[in-house]
């Protein structure tokens, strides 16, 4: 086997090379090193403007490898004009988690960029960071508001991802005018757990706010039900289809994975287990369940 300062070197040389087949190679090369060589830093740092464009995406993921020592650069790469940089960039960035907190604030920027793909990345990349990511909650929220649907759930992942500093914001957010981003902060507080205990009584509101109009039970089922001796009848089986009975759904699966929760809750559960049609029946069952099961 070579040595690898020869190997490097060689690499080197491959990143010069006047065919970009060649060039490319050199860079995929560069990655497969455990310790990247620090010598070939500044040269990957130039290829990343290569005429190019396959020799600028495999640069910048090869730099990836040097992990914090490129962070400075990376950040810089955010505003690079061809977005498959800044892709890769907010990519390689993201798996710093914490360690990237220096770069929120261009991370912040980035969610606004006009590459969905890079705007998402970046809001990933925050979510990565947990709760040192907390200053960037108020333009994440931003996020979940635009036209980016991914980008909307992506933020709400980020921002359950930051946990208590994310929680009220998320909360709000249940009331937001716009019924998908109701349902992804509903998500989002389901992906929380019991830190979003305090949400509980909003998840109830949204859950009842968009209830399905029950029909009126036969007569042998009003009179009989006292006795509880008849199942009352299902509803038609129908799949959510709007925003609205997304939200709805959301919030049940939330109530349960919360796990602390209220008996108005879990009677409302129960309520909409025995007489809804579904999807509705089988999660507010599963969240019966799961609530039953965090009290043994």
């Amino acid at each position: 086997m070579a040595p690898v300062d020869e190997t490097v070197s060689e690499l080197l040389r491959g990143l010069r090379h006047s065919s970009p087949v060649v060039r490319v190679k050199a860079a995929r090369g560069l990655v497969k090193f455990n310790t990247p060589p620090r010598e070939a830093f500044a040269v990957l740092l130039k290829a990343v403007d290569d005429p190019e464009q396959s020799v600028r995406e495999a640069s910048i993921q090869a730099l990836a490898t040097y992990g914090q020592l490129a962070l400075p650069s990376l950040a810089e790469f955010l505003t690079h004009p061809d977005k498959y940089v800044r892709r890769n960039a907010v990519w390689a960035i993201g798996k710093l988690g914490p360690a990237a907190r220096t770069v929120l604030s261009e991370l912040c920027v980035a969610l606004r960029d006009a590459d969905p793909r890079t705007a998402a990345g970046a809001a990933q990349a925050l979510g990565n960071m947990g709760e040192a990511a907390g200053p960037a909650v108020p333009p994440l929220v931003e996020a979940m508001s635009g036209t980016n649907v991914v980008l909307c759930r992506l933020a709400a992942k980020s921002l359950s991802q930051i946990g208590q500093p994310a929680l009220v914001p998320l909360i709000e957010n249940l009331r937001h005018h716009d019924p998908f981003v109701r349902a992804e902060a509903a998500l989002a507080l389901g992906w929380m757990g019991n830190l979003a205990h305090e949400a509980v009584s909003e998840l109830m509101q949204l859950v009842e706010t968009y209830r399905p109009k029950v029909l009126t039970r036969p007569a042998e089922y009003r009179q009989a039900n006292h006795s509880g001796t008849v199942t009352p009848p299902a509803l038609p089986a129908t799949s959510p289809q709007s925003s609205e009975e997304s939200a709805r759904l959301n919030g049940i699966q939330a109530l349960g994975r919360i796990g602390t929760t209220l008996e108005p809750a879990i009677k409302l559960l129960k309520e909409i287990s025995s007489l809804e049609a579904e999807p509705y029946r089988t999660a507010a069952a599963l969240a019966i369940r799961q609530l039953e099961s965090f009290r043994h």
